[in-house]
């Protein structure tokens, strides 16, 4: 294509970001003499996503600003994982005032990252209010919004948004079903935790490395180590993830037994 003076640059950056070569497509951005919205935005998404240099990411996004482009549904979805993996709540603020005042008409894609970011930054109550003016929540709002809550220790709340989800007629993918079961762990609920297992095989949904270790994770935390090695044991495929999980959830109960006997020890003494 150089060649023969074929200049289709926003065609080939697509496709080496779609490569995963960093390199290649930095120089070929550089190379783009007048880069325009969607360079920026095929940048953005390949460092966000492909190769995850998040501050990079929102780099990009200041420069696209600087030179007068306008951010669309394709920008603020990954200026948003940018911030939310930074913890630059300040950005994700700044980034979020910035499409009101645009008037841009948002699609779930854009409220979905928003909810991840406020989410990550431990801003529950405004990652909550996102969620809640959704009007037409679909599976992605409800995982958004549970995982948020089952990964910053509020397990209580997923299990409970997790209710009025299964209310509204939604049914739980492996998304969902991971966090559920990390909010099990926490809480030591093993009963709905052998129900999301239950679930599983009711459903034919494949065990894989995902729901599996989640499974072993929540079992371990929850001292049952035998149901733990039974779902180990089922995993046709065992991966880093499937062992530490096992290995972690059979030091975390020696750890515990060790700590009961010492304070039997202790009050058998007093």
């Amino acid at each position: 294509m150089l060649v023969h003076s074929i200049p289709k640059f926003n065609f080939l950056l697509a496709k080496l970001i779609d490569l995963k070569d960093f390199d290649y497509a930095s120089i070929l951005f550089a190379q783009i003499p007048q880069p325009n919205d969607f360079a920026f935005n095929v940048m953005i998404r390949g460092l966000t996503t492909t190769w995850q240099r998040f501050d990079m990411g929102l780099e990009f996004y200041y420069r696209m600003k600087f030179l007068g482009f306008k951010a669309n549904n394709f920008t603020y979805p990954f200026v948003f994982i940018a911030c939310a993996n930074l913890l630059a709540l300040d950005h994700g603020r700044l980034a979020h005032s910035m499409v009101f005042k645009s008037g841009l008409d948002v699609d779930g894609h854009v409220r979905h990252s928003l909810i991840t970011m406020y989410s990550k930054c431990d801003e529950l109550g405004f990652a909550r209010q996102v969620f809640d003016d959704i009007l037409q929540k679909d599976l992605v709002s409800w995982n958004s919004m549970i995982s948020g809550y089952s990964q910053m220790g509020f397990a209580s709340n997923a299990v409970e948004l997790f209710g009025k989800m299964r209310d509204e007629g939604f049914e739980p993918d492996e998304m969902t079903l991971v966090s559920l079961l990390s909010a099990c762990g926490d809480l030591g609920n093993v009963s709905l935790g052998r129900w999301v297992e239950g679930f599983v095989g009711d459903h034919n949904m494949e065990l894989s490395a995902y729901i599996g270790s989640a499974l072993i994770d929540m079992y371990g935390k929850c001292g049952d180590l035998l149901s733990a090695r039974n779902v180990f044991d089922r995993m046709a495929t065992k991966d880093m993830v499937i062992w530490n999980a096992m290995i972690t959830g059979q030091v975390l109960l020696s750890i515990l037994m060790w700590y009961y006997l010492y304070v039997a020890k202790n009050l058998i003494h007093s």
